[in-house]
């Protein structure tokens, strides 16, 4: 947190409001609208999730700025003079381009972004944003990090969307075409997890499906295939990215009576709602996002409905499944323990 910080003050003197501060982690969005000492703020996520946190932290270090959730940052008005893109050494590639590429196009013509990276060498800054706006600035190497600052020039550019599309299929259901965007789980392919659970999913005719978590919904799509068209699937996710590709990609793939929900707590499923439920939590996720996962899902079932989750940590799951359904089978498959339970 200081290492940015202290990397913010070298720069800081080309900030002016409003400023818009896209993506980063809770903690040093919060941290860096404090140091901006109350100029005009909006603090964009794309996860409701991650939203909630940032208020919360904001709260904490008695700052204040707007939150707003979306699928896309230049979803926002183009009002900014600033936008301040705090990449952590985790942020993927492919999403770094993507809010370098968006940023453009939430400023005004001779708005600045700034980008703040974590790495002491970074060369890679430099080069995307002078493919995006012709030239680049940037702060010496320092055990702080590197800083890097273009300037929107006035006329518009032409806005490239970053994403890649992908089959998938079951041994013996069609090949199905999905659109995967950056920030979004599984970018760029079928998660082997995923495939490792459905393979052995009890999927039946007419089934009612909840795709738990669905990031870009290829789960469900796959599951509408072997139901057919007497069944339907719902998908929640608390990514509002994911949720638009879901969308996109039921649609594409004829899934049956699809419903959509964009949720960080399982709200707006009724209760014994469901005859299956498929989830995949990220298995880096706190264990209160898994166990949310399990706990949450139970009421959710039918009598006699069924449960599945996919892991790589069965010792830390399993346990949660017991408390919970009383009873559960474990199959091994492609790598992964897939954790089936009924109610």
């Amino acid at each position: 947190m200081k290492h940015l910080l202290d990397l913010f003050a070298t720069v800081v003197a080309r900030v002016r409001p409003p400023v818009c501060i896209a993506l980063g982690s809770p903690w040093p969005v919060g941290n860096l609208v404090a140091a901006l000492g109350g100029q005009e703020t909006v603090c964009f996520q794309m996860d409701l999730h991650q939203a909630s946190r940032v208020r919360d932290c904001l709260s904490e270090v008695g700052a204040k700025a707007e939150v707003v959730t979306g699928p896309d940052l230049w979803d926002l008005e183009p009002r900014f003079q600033t936008v301040i893109f705090p990449a952590a050494s985790h942020t993927d590639r492919e999403l770094k381009l993507d809010v370098i590429e968006q940023a453009y196009h939430v400023l005004r013509p001779g708005g600045v972004l700034l980008s703040l990276s974590e790495y002491e060498k970074d060369n890679r800054f430099a080069k995307w944003q002078k493919k995006v706006f012709g030239k680049c600035g940037e702060t010496p190497s320092s055990e702080n990090g590197m800083a890097f600052w273009s300037t929107r020039p006035d006329e518009d550019g032409k806005r490239r969307r970053h994403e890649v599309r992908f089959h998938a299929k079951l041994a013996d259901g069609p090949s199905m075409e999905f659109v995967s965007r950056p920030g979004t789980f599984s970018y760029g392919r079928f998660d082997n997890g995923s495939r490792a659970m459905i393979e052995v999913a009890d999927i039946r005719a007419g089934d009612s499906v909840l795709d738990l978590g669905c990031g870009n919904g290829a789960v469900g799509c796959l599951m509408g295939g072997k139901i057919g068209p007497k069944g339907r699937v719902t998908f929640i996710d608390s990514n509002l990215r994911a949720i638009a590709l879901t969308e996109i990609n039921a649609r594409a793939n004829a899934t049956p009576h699809p419903r959509f929900l964009t949720e960080t707590r399982l709200e707006g499923l009724g209760r014994r709602e469901f005859d299956l439920i498929l989830a995949n939590p990220p298995y880096y996720a706190k264990s209160d996002i898994t166990r949310l996962f399990i706990e949450g899902a139970r009421d959710l079932l039918r009598p006699g409905g069924r449960y599945s989750i996919v892991t790589k940590m069965p010792t830390a799951v399993v346990p949660l499944i017991f408390e919970t359904f009383g009873d559960c089978s474990v199959i091994e498959n492609r790598g992964y323990s897939v954790i089936m339970a009924e109610v």
